[in-house]
């Protein structure tokens, strides 16, 4: 009894933490204004994505769910790599700009935002 209790703390404080790790406001402003939150000389996500319904789609196209925060995150990451067709140019101004921390956040608020 003791053993699963401990496991059941251990398994509720990492889900916690993975959910604190996402900061969907944050995101929102690093998608809104890239360039002013990172201090770096790149575009701002909005400029692109303005439409919100758009993004999704091109985010289901790539075979997941837009509002799975994880599926998300792992898109933004192989764009910014250049893995993903289409996106390998445009997204190159941000490697080595966005932190892991950033892309979670920007994905959280994604996987977040309402339809628009």
């Amino acid at each position: 009894m003791r053993k699963r209790l401990i496991a059941a703390c251990l398994i509720g404080g990492l889900a916690a933490a993975a959910a604190a790790a996402q900061d969907a406001e944050r995101g929102s402003k690093l998608f809104a204004d890239t360039r002013g939150a990172t201090g770096k000389p790149v575009g701002n996500c909005i400029a692109c994505h303005a439409s919100g319904d758009a993004l999704r789609g091109m985010i289901e196209n790539r075979g997941g769910n837009p509002k799975n925060a994880r599926f998300v995150r792992a898109v933004l990451q192989k764009s910014i790599e250049g893995s993903v067709p289409g996106a390998a140019n445009a997204k190159a101004q941000y490697r080595g700009v966005l932190t892991a921390k950033d892309l979670d956040d920007i994905a959280a608020y994604i996987a977040r935002a309402r339809a628009s």
